[in-house]
């Protein structure tokens, strides 16, 4: 392993190296496709170890971290955080837990460039998946990316086609796929037993009126952090705590709100079950209407999506209700949050830990007559299944297959979640075109909605553009 580079900050070669490389990630430079050639051989070799880095040493990175100790399939070359004091946490760990310590670094870049490298787990704030994820790729790496893999829809599209050009393996951190409850549930679903479904239903809900986080004074960033490089594509903004590390998700400008940060994972568990493409239209009602804190994305939302029939299913819709300010709830036993599936023959509910459990419907003496109600019954949960998640991850590395929670099929719930957030701000139904990927006025895709159709991306600050590919 090469000498420790120290960390180091901002400067202008900084930004000069970062944009020269930026101009050319779209078109990979032979000798880092030579490079990134003995990686893949090693990859595809059962004999020989997998070498991977992380981009990004926050909360969720501390949980893959934790499952890549414990499968001990693999050596971690590098670690990458904008904050020194991240990145130092996790070559301790790995340093005491797994006896090698990792380069630490603050440039993405570096990982790219390694040709040891051969796999990166992105678990950065959302705005910050698409750039590493799409040079990962370029670079002959394969990437694990934490949900939603996109902070917008062209960001999407743009990782989803390098993945496609480059002939990546890139697994997505829907972990709940990988639970055996809900695999289990799945398939129930899937078996025709719980009838026709002409409607599915996902939820959050607490109460954290009326001060939510709160609100704080803009600051200085720590001394410790490359808060220009932690802002990345996203728009200049004075520091301030409520915008940085774990609560950026409340913030347009970095994330999506609950509706990418909890129901990408419940929408998912619908769609991959439904073999359900993007939605045909999507409407929603909502709001910032109770909380008095910094955030800007809603504490009360209603979305309804409609979805087109398919192979396994006619049409259905399906509704999203997330709320801050109440904590009642209905038939699904004080939950707060949860999947429900509305059969013809009767009712599926799950969540990502707590099992699953179906009921028959009483009411209906037809469905009894014609021998087609259902017993209820419950399936105990059992665990996330972070680490099954990544095991999958790296037995595609070496078998070349698709992973359980594929790029492709995460950008459609993606879109689904951006979707909610541009109706929700627009006011008005939109229609959607699956094909060219806008958004319209009109069910016969006439009018173009040219409000919502500019929210689908966004102009990426200067020396972070987004990849060419």
């Amino acid at each position: 392993m090469k000498d420790q580079p120290q960390p180091s900050s901002s400067s202008a070669s900084d930004t000069t190296d970062r944009r020269r490389f930026l101009k050319t990630t779209g078109a990979v430079a032979a000798g880092a496709m030579v490079a990134s050639a003995a990686a893949r051989s090693r990859a595809n070799d059962a004999n020989e170890e997998l070498i991977g880095a992380f981009v990004g040493c926050g909360g969720i990175g501390h949980h893959h971290l934790n499952e890549i100790i414990k499968l001990n399939r693999c050596k971690i070359a590098a670690v990458c955080d904008i904050d020194d004091s991240r990145s130092a946490r996790f070559a301790n760990i790995l340093e005491k837990k797994m006896g090698h310590r990792p380069i630490e670094c603050r440039e993405y870049e570096r990982v790219m460039d390694m040709p040891e490298v051969d796999f990166v787990v992105v678990a950065t704030p959302d705005h910050w998946h698409a750039i590493p994820t799409i040079a990962a790729c370029a670079a002959g790496k394969d990437v694990y990316v934490e949900k939603p893999c996109c902070h917008n829809i062209r960001e999407g599209r743009a990782m989803v086609n390098a993945m496609e050009k480059y002939k990546r393996v890139v697994q997505v951190g829907t972990h709940t796929r990988s639970a055996p409850h809900m695999q289990q549930a799945r398939e129930f679903v899937r078996s025709g037993k719980l009838g026709q479904i002409t409607k599915t239903r996902t939820f959050n809900r607490t109460n954290i009126t009326p001060y939510g986080m709160g609100v704080a004074k803009d600051s200085d960033p720590p001394p410790n952090v490359d808060y220009d490089r932690w802002l990345g594509p996203a728009p200049k903004r004075p520091f301030n705590r409520q915008r940085f590390h774990g609560s950026f998700r409340w913030f347009f400008d970095y994330a999506a709100g609950l509706l990418g940060d909890w129901n990408v994972h419940l929408q998912d568990i619908v769609m991959w079950t439904m073999d359900t493409p993007s939605p045909v239209s999507v409407s929603a009602v909502g709001g910032k209407w109770a909380l008095q804190d910094a955030r800007d994305t809603p504490d009360t939302l209603e979305v309804l999506y409609e979805f087109p029939g398919t192979d396994m299913n006619p049409q259905y819709v399906q509704t999203y209700s997330m709320s801050f300010c109440h904590s009642k709830y209905d038939q699904n036993r004080g939950q707060g949050i949860g999947v429900e599936f509305f059969g013809t023959n009767g009712y599926l509910y799950t969540n990502w830990d707590d099992g699953f459990r179906v009921e028959g419907d009483p009411k209906n003496r037809h469905r009894l007559e014609l021998g087609q109600r259902i017993e209820s019954f419950e399936v105990k949960g059992t665990r996330n299944s972070y680490d099954e998640h990544m095991a999958n991850f790296f037995d595609c590395i070496r078998t070349r297959e698709r992973p359980i929670a594929t790029l492709e099929s995460h950008f459609n719930t993606a879109i689904c979640s951006h979707l909610g957030n541009i109706a929700m701000k627009v006011g008005t139904r939109l229609y959607w075109d699956a094909v060219d990927e806008l958004c319209y006025h009109d069910a016969e895709k006439t009018k173009p909605h040219a409000e919502a159709n500019a929210m689908l991306g966004r102009e990426n600050r200067a020396g972070y553009e987004l990849p060419n590919v």
